[in-house]
């Protein structure tokens, strides 16, 4: 049974504007100017916080109708709503910047983190004109991959009593931000083993 579309995207858009505020916060945050002034602990609530909130976020998503014309469109056009699609592409781009610099992967050219020798000012601008910049493609990416994950995910929480349905998201939500903190723990390690396995079975005798 498909869920209901009923909702206006302009019913919600203030909430969304939250979602949107909160991500964009999540994301600043990540420049590593900032260095200690940071507490560890705020960016562990920030990453408790992400995952249950995209999926609020993602089950609100599904139940917008975006109206008939819409659905002859491409998604990324179909989404007809400023807040929904920054909300979206601002949480990807957050959770992208927290696994690049967990694993220290470099994007090269169009890395966020900029030279340690520049001056604070230019590396901060860098870091904005490499993460929020980059908003478009970030969203094009959530409307291909995140977005309809996400209404795959939390249909069948919709067709449930609403105070149920968002206690059940929030949990899941709070299960995947513990398998996302064994990741990042573990996962440097297990990267560091595995190229050193590599190293050594492509290694010339």
């Amino acid at each position: 049974m498909a869920r209901k579309q009923d909702l206006a995207p302009a019913a919600v858009a203030p909430l969304f504007w939250l979602f949107a505020l909160v991500f964009a916060a999540m994301v600043l945050s990540r420049f590593d100017g900032f260095g200690g002034q940071i507490p560890a602990q705020a960016h562990a609530a920030m990453l408790w916080a992400c995952f249950p909130l995209l999926l609020v976020a993602g089950a609100l998503e599904g139940r917008l109708d975006y109206g008939e014309h819409a659905r002859r469109m491409p998604r990324w056009m179909a989404i007809d709503s400023r807040p929904v699609r920054y909300t979206f592409a601002l949480a990807l781009t957050y959770v992208g910047l927290v696994t690049l610099q967990a694993f220290d992967v470099s994007l090269g050219i169009v890395d966020p983190r900029a030279p340690t020798g520049w001056p604070p000012q230019q590396r901060l601008l860098w870091f904005v004109g490499f993460s929020f910049g980059m908003g478009f493609a970030n969203y094009l990416a959530a409307a291909g991959v995140l977005i309809p994950g996400l209404r795959v995910l939390t249909a069948p929480f919709s067709r449930l009593p609403a105070p149920l349905g968002l206690g059940l998201l929030v949990a899941l939500g709070l299960g995947l931000a513990a398998a996302a903190f064994e990741l990042l723990v573990h996962g440097p390690v297990w990267r560091a083993e595995f190229t050193a396995a590599a190293s050594r079975a492509w290694q010339p005798e």
